[in-house]
């Protein structure tokens, strides 16, 4: 088991009070993570970030944790203020929010965030996306992912000028529904080259750690070729993201990203999905949602402006928290 590591903490603009109210608790998974932020963010507490890798057994075991959560463990947490709320993100920590829980009783409150796949009883708060269609007294549904940045900390700083035009496209892969092939990212890189070119645009490209690095190389190949003007991050470079939303006038983002998708929909900037293969299910459900709302539209190699609306996934959901919470 290892223990539990304090790396982080931070002060919000809106900060209710002084003392530490929030546990955000991640194996470092930035995805989950940055939701977990989000809702400690929104919540307006001090929060303090927690790295913690739960042993396997916890993982796939969430009720396992009467027998996991050690006393080293229990005597670390016990040393600390408790907070008033503890947050985590994804099955693989839904155990150790269980464990919390089932060891502190009334005086902590969980708030975990996606379908943990055990009992919905195990915690006080659930936040699920609606297009899993699970529904409860403690179950807040959410129209795909929080964002972890707000959207006035994009927008106070969109008047920025540029000599050309900012494309910036991220690119995501493998994942449980699918995985792409060599094809399908050599279709992508002639699409982005396409709309860069008939914009003469700047293209910034930032891959994710599930691209992988023949998909990177496809891209740079593609793109070294026919553009003049582009920049490319790897997974294990420094990321521009979010602070490149400051600046690009036009987004991309494939498909495989719920979180990606969710993220830059709350922003104003015109955001177009990329299909690797095509969609199906709840994810194209979620989609085709979001683009009969008008905030996202499918990418076919051109870029143009639209009247987008914006996700409000954020400001609906801690309404409905401090609803829940009677804060």
């Amino acid at each position: 088991m290892q223990k539990l590591l304090i790396f982080k903490r931070v002060k919000n603009n809106l900060t209710k009070s002084t003392k530490i109210n929030t546990w955000v608790i991640s194996d470092g998974t930035k995805g989950m993570e940055n939701q977990s932020l989000a809702v400690a963010k929104l919540l307006g507490y001090d929060y303090e970030l927690i790295n913690y890798n739960p042993p396997y057994l916890l993982r796939k075991i969430p009720l396992s944790r009467k027998f996991l959560l050690t006393p080293k463990i229990l005597k670390e947490l016990n040393q600390k203020p408790l907070p008033k709320f503890v947050i985590t993100t994804g099955k693989r920590m839904a155990g150790i929010s269980i464990a919390i829980r089932s060891f502190f009783k009334n005086k902590i409150k969980t708030i975990h965030i996606q379908n943990p796949k055990t009992s919905k009883n195990q915690f006080d708060l659930l936040l699920i996306p609606e297009h899993d269609a699970i529904k409860g007294k403690n179950i807040i549904q959410t129209k795909g992912a929080l964002s972890f940045f707000l959207n006035r900390e994009i927008k106070n700083k969109k008047n920025l000028t540029t000599e050309k035009p900012i494309i910036f496209l991220m690119v995501g892969g493998r994942n449980k529904r699918y995985n792409p092939k060599s094809i399908d990212y050599y279709d992508l890189g002639i699409k982005a080259v396409k709309a860069s070119n008939l914009l003469n645009a700047k293209l910034i490209i930032s891959t994710s750690r599930r691209t992988g690095i023949k998909a990177e190389k496809i891209l740079k190949s593609i793109f070294s070729k026919n553009l003049n003007d582009f920049k490319f991050y790897t997974f294990n470079s420094k990321n521009p993201y979010p602070n490149i939303l400051q600046k690009a006038q036009y987004l991309i983002v494939t498909s495989d990203s719920v979180s990606m998708v969710s993220e830059m929909a709350t922003i104003s900037t015109p955001l177009f999905v990329s299909f690797f293969p095509q969609e199906s299910g709840k994810i194209l459900n979620f989609l085709n949602n979001l683009k009969d709302l008008g905030i996202i539209k499918k990418f076919e190699g051109k870029l143009f402006n639209y009247n987008k609306n914006n996700l409000q996934t954020n400001e609906k959901t801690i309404l409905k928290i401090n609803d829940f919470f009677r804060l």
